[in-house]
């Protein structure tokens, strides 16, 4: 699957076509959703439906399971997502939330329901790269171009970004069965997704940004090691078990020393284009 998903989609898909709905609100969005997607928290029943996994397990986003079949249907209804993400907790997989994927051609947008047409992202580049890229979620690269336009409803996972934000910093937290606290930082959250798959993710936007010496290699990845053990050892500690105003500090500290010393380990180009990578 390595040749251009989005070009096959949209010239196989019609144009995007949103199913009528009687209650136009955000609550009924959900309601339906949530009714028609509560079957696929057992995900035996959602790969018997047609989904498939696709790419990576993303930090703020989980797995994404799409149904291939909707995909190329070109209709927008809230009952037929044609993503479903997942992530393994304690080794079972927990429905996370969905995703809705519509092929457009030159001059169509995203519908304005039930978010606005600033809530969906842009996909246009291969399936390798669209779901391995760091920049996976970066919206509104493709222009006017054809390209498929996602938007992310956490419809099972509460997100402290809104239900229609791509990415949702509550989930290191669920994945290591830690509550979140109200209004705390996305650095807390991405030190916690070190220990669950989030430091080889980041490792991997640094040397997808830059190309690096074996040197700096070497020394980059050795930054990501100690901050992981470093996190590793604060979530065995009291204080992160019910995170409190310090054990947040603690774990922002951390975020902030890895790129400090991952800046420190690399030339001075190699940092400035370091500094763009939209993760950090």
């Amino acid at each position: 699957m390595k040749h251009a998903l989005v070009s096959v989609a949209i010239s196989l898909a019609c144009a995007p076509v949103a199913t009528p709905q009687d209650d136009h609100s955000v609550a009924a969005f959900i309601e339906s959703a949530r009714a028609a997607t509560a079957k696929y928290q057992d995900r035996s029943v959602a790969i018997a439906d047609g989904y498939r996994p696709i790419g990576s397990d993303f930090p703020a986003m989980g797995e994404h399971w799409i149904n291939i079949g909707l995909l190329f249907d070109g209709k927008f209804d809230p009952a037929h997502p044609e993503v479903l993400t997942y992530a393994v907790v304690s080794g079972r997989p927990q429905l996370l939330g969905v995703a809705y994927v519509l092929p457009l051609l030159q001059g169509e947008s995203a519908p304005d329901w039930p978010a606005s047409k600033e809530a969906w992202h842009d996909h246009f580049r291969t399936v390798e790269d669209e779901t391995m890229q760091p920049q996976h979620h970066t919206a509104g690269q493709a222009g006017d171009a054809p390209r498929l336009a996602m938007l992310h409803a956490w419809i099972w996972l509460a997100n402290p970004a809104g239900v229609f934000a791509a990415d949702n910093w509550a989930l290191p937290y669920f994945r290591l069965g830690i509550q979140p606290a109200q209004n705390a930082p996305d650095t807390a959250a991405r030190a916690l997704s070190l220990v669950s798959g989030g430091a080889e993710y980041f490792s991997a936007s640094v040397h997808a940004a830059v190309p690096l010496t074996s040197t700096e290699r070497r020394k980059v990845d050795a930054a990501f090691v100690r901050s992981r053990a470093a996190i590793e050892a604060l979530v065995r500690g009291t204080s992160i078990s019910a995170p409190t105003p310090s054990g947040l500090q603690n774990l922002s500290a951390v975020w902030m020393g890895l790129w400090k010393e991952i800046d420190a380990s690399v030339s001075p180009k190699s940092r400035a284009s370091l500094q763009r990578v939209p993760t950090r």
